[in-house]
């Protein structure tokens, strides 16, 4: 079975790596007044980088300031995200280096199996959640990955819904990485957009047939916190026969 290695880089920010491909998925590394977490050392996911995954437009997935430098660093990098976002990286990004996606898009990345599934987000709570959709496709993505004997769903921002139960049906992720950060009245009228909760990522971990839950997007900005640990104590409330990873930033799991 290929050996599979994930190092959680914060936020939803991940760096997937095998012997034969390394893709970064929503990496956010850029200096911010509102981060928690220190810049890592750009030099660990910059170089020899195959392709990287983008979910949406946000700052913390769609990191501007990181774009030239991973550019530059891996030449050979191609950037996958949303159809829509392709004038927003183009340029720095070269146009042939773009490849643009849509749920249900499945494409080849140096041994990577890549299939599109929905997400529901917004870019501002006011618009309202969906896809993103303006009459020019699906804003937010989430992707499942397979690569050997190992599938794992990244979920990017979602709601959890039956669009997203749907999308998800047949692919059978071993390994969920998915957002706890929830939503409510007060950061919504902040114009934070909320995620999926403590409890959605459990049943929809267990909706799917997922043997590990790693949460995600919980611990990068002042004000947009959650507590991971909250996340295992469902878990076993509700009987999940899921294993809770709570990761460490910048410390690989080894699948």
């Amino acid at each position: 079975m290929q050996r599979l290695r994930l190092v959680w880089l914060g936020q939803s920010g991940f760096l997937l790596e095998t012997a034969e491909a390394r893709l970064l998925v929503d990496p956010f590394v850029s200096e911010h007044p509102s981060r928690l977490l220190a810049v890592p050392e750009l030099e660990q996911i910059s170089h020899e980088i195959d392709a990287l995954l983008v979910t949406h437009e946000h700052v913390d997935h769609l990191d501007m300031g990181f774009l030239p430098k991973l550019l530059a660093a891996s030449p050979r990098s191609r950037i996958v995200l949303p159809t829509p976002l392709r004038d927003l990286v183009s340029p720095p990004a070269p146009s042939d280096r773009v490849i643009t996606v849509q749920p249900g898009t499945t494409l080849e990345l140096d041994g990577w199996t890549a299939t599109v599934v929905p997400a529901i987000h917004a870019n501002v709570p006011q618009d309202g959640y969906s896809d993103g959709d303006r009459g020019d496709g699906a804003r937010f993505v989430g992707y499942v990955l397979r690569m050997g004997g190992v599938t794992v769903y990244h979920a990017g921002d979602t709601l959890l819904t039956d669009e997203l139960r749907t999308g998800l049906h047949g692919l059978r992720p071993d390994v969920c990485l998915l957002p706890i950060n929830g939503r409510d009245a007060e950061r919504e009228s902040k114009g934070i957009a909320g995620n999926m909760g403590p409890r959605d990522a459990v049943e929809l971990a267990a909706d799917v047939g997922a043997r590990v839950l790693v949460p995600m997007h919980w611990d990068m900005f002042r004000g947009n916190t959650a507590d991971p640990t909250e996340v295992e104590r469902i878990a076993k409330r509700l009987g999940a026969q899921i294993d809770v990873v709570v990761p460490r930033h910048f410390s690989p799991i080894d699948l």
